[in-house]
C-alpha cells in the first residue's frame, strides 16, 4: 500500500519506464521519476495532460485510485481496478444473495453513524444543533423510513456555516459548495478504489440503485465519512482562507490531504481518512459473506487531532 498523494496541476506526460511512473513537465522541461508501490491515490487536476495506456493499465494492476478533473475544474471521472481479487465470485455471489432485511439494518446504521458525526462536528463548533441532531440520530428507523438524514441536513447545514439561506448543491459555484464537492470526490475515488479491489461488485448499493451509476455501492458507504470533509473545510475557511472566493492550487492541494489526516477512530484505533475507508469496506465485506449487518464498527472524529493540527 503507498503513502503519497500525486497532485498533477502542470501539463505533462507520464509514462512507464521499468515499471514505475515517469512525468515529463512541459512548462519546466523536468522529467521526475515516481515510484508506483508509493502512491496511494493520485488526482489529474487539470486536462493538459497525455498518458499511455500501459500507464493506466499499471495504475489499475497497482490499485492506485486516480481522479480526472474536466475543463470547468469539477470531478469527471474515477479510475478504480477492475476487480482482481482472488474471491471475486465468491464475494459477488454472497453481495447479491444479502436480504432487504440486511440492507434494512445496514442502512439504519450508517445514516445514524452519518448523524453522531454530523453530532459532533456542531458540538465542536459550539453550535447548539447537536443536541437536535442527537436526538434524530437516536431516532433513525430502519432503513431511515422517516427520512431523519434529511431533516438532519436540513438543521446540520444551516447551523454548519450560519447561513439559513445556505443549500448543499452539487453544481453551486459558491466556495463553500465547491470545496465540499471536490473534497468528496476524492474521498468517493478512494472508497471506489477499496470497494473494487475488495472484490465487491460497486454497482450493487445498499440504498443507492440508480442503474446509470457504476459505483452504488461507494455512495452508500462513504455516508459515515462526509461530516470529516464538512468539518475540514469548514475549519479551513475559518483561518487558512478566510475570504477565499475560488478553488485555487494552493486550496486544492489542502483538500487533497484530508486523505492523510490522522483524523479517524475506528475499531479502537486511530488511523487517516484513506486507511479508515478501506478498513470500513473490508469489515463491510465481511457482513456480507457472513450475511449479519450488525457486525461492523464505525468511524468516528479525532476531535482532539482537529483541535491541535487545524486551529
Amino acid at each position: 500500500m503507498g503513502f503519497k498523494v500525486v497532485h498533477l496541476t502542470k501539463p505533462c506526460k507520464i509514462k512507464i519506464k521499468n515499471e514505475n511512473l515517469v512525468l515529463f513537465f512541459y512548462e519546466d522541461e523536468q522529467e521526475v521519476n515516481v515510484t508506483i508501490k508509493d502512491i496511494d491515490f493520485i488526482l489529474f487536476d487539470n486536462t493538459q495532460f497525455s498518458i499511455t495506456g500501459k500507464s493506466l493499465q499499471l495504475l489499475a494492476k497497482n490499485n492506485i485510485a486516480a481522479l480526472f478533473i474536466d475543463d470547468e475544474f469539477h470531478p469527471s471521472s474515477v479510475l478504480a481496478p477492475y476487480h482482481s481479487h482472488s474471491t471475486m465470485n465468491e464475494i459477488a455471489n454472497a453481495q447479491i444473495q444479502i436480504d432487504q432485511d440486511f440492507k434494512d439494518i445496514m442502512w439504519q446504521n450508517i445514516i445514524k453513524s452519518k448523524i453522531l458525526n454530523q453530532s459532533e462536528v456542531l458540538s465542536f463548533l459550539n453550535k447548539d444543533g447537536h443536541v437536535e441532531l442527537k436526538k434524530l440520530h437516536d431516532s433513525v428507523q430502519l432503513y431511515d423510513k422517516n427520512a431523519d438524514e434529511a431533516q438532519a441536513a436540513r438543521l446540520y447545514w444551516r447551523e454548519l456555516f450560519n447561513m439559513y439561506t445556505f443549500r448543499r448543491e452539487q453544481g453551486s459555484e459558491d466556495i463553500i459548495n465547491v470545496m465540499l464537492n471536490y473534497t468528496y470526490a476524492i474521498l468517493r475515488a478512494s472508497i471506489a478504489r477499496y470497494v473494487s479491489a475488495s472484490g465487491l461488485l460497486p454497482i450493487f448499493g445498499i440504498w443507492h440503485k440508480n442503474k446509470y451509476n457504476s459505483f452504488n455501492l461507494a455512495d452508500d458507504l462513504i455516508e459515515p465519512f462526509r461530516p470529516f470533509c464538512d468539518l475540514y473545510v469548514k475549519l479551513l475557511l475559518n483561518t487558512k482562507y478566510v475570504g477565499a472566493n475560488n478553488l485555487a492550487v494552493n486550496i486544492k492541494r489542502d483538500l487533497v490531504n484530508i486523505l492523510l489526516l490522522e483524523c479517524v477512530d475506528i475499531n479502537g484505533g486511530k488511523s487517516n481518512l484513506s486507511k479508515a475507508m478501506e478498513l470500513f469496506v473490508r469489515e463491510y465485506k465481511k457482513c456480507v459473506i457472513a450475511k449479519n449487518p450488525d457486525n461492523i464498527f464505525f468511524p468516528s472524529i479525532n476531535l482532539k487531532y482537529m483541535q491541535d493540527e487545524l486551529l
